[in-house]
């Protein structure tokens, strides 16, 4: 029951990451991830969709459009404009990110060639998902003096030191602090 509750306060965001075959079925990749997002999908939740989708985004391409056209009824947008694959001289967007960017505005999306693989992995920063401006100096105030005023001990004072009790007695705690000073 615990485990439910805190899902039910933390979960926020989904990340679905994906891969489809350089020579999968489009139409099974597309019916297969429909069924995923209409799973997890409501107005409430952000979602993140990345992965290697291996449908170049360079071109305009009859799978591009497809995926498009699914992902735009979850106000799901791609947001990588870069090259995720330089091979010797051709280079394509065939790795991605799609987000709602109309709802999360504020975001950073750059690449990292990490040497593993010839693929160049991106990241995503300074996502908001909470309007900052929804925040007051003095609830931000608010909230910091009464985290710094817990008493933490209780958090670590079951006796096997369980590492999910422990993160639950603290999750609990922070939440409760951070839905009183922003209700």
């Amino acid at each position: 029951m615990l485990w439910n509750y805190i899902f039910y306060l933390v979960c926020t965001i989904i990340i679905i990451t994906v891969y489809k075959s350089p020579t999968g079925n489009i139409a099974y990749f597309l019916n297969n991830l429909e069924t995923a997002l209409k799973q997890v999908y409501n107005n409430t939740l952000d979602i993140i969709l990345c992965g290697d989708f291996n449908i170049n985004y360079f071109n305009d391409n009859q799978n591009k459009q497809a995926l498009n056209s699914l992902l735009t009824s979850y106000s799901l947008y791609s947001i990588t404009d870069f090259p995720t694959r330089i091979h010797n001289n051709s280079h394509s967007i065939i790795d991605n990110i799609f987000i709602n960017k109309f709802k999360n505005e504020n975001y950073l999306v750059s690449s990292l060639s990490n040497g593993l693989s010839d693929h160049d992995a991106q990241v995503i920063a300074e996502i908001n998902f909470i309007p900052v401006e929804k925040f007051s100096k003095h609830s931000l105030s608010e909230f910091q003096t009464s985290l710094s005023r817990e008493a933490w001990e209780y958090v670590f004072s079951n006796n096997d030191n369980d590492e999910n009790t422990i993160f639950n007695n603290f999750l609990i705690t922070f939440f409760r602090k951070f839905y009183a000073s922003f209700p």
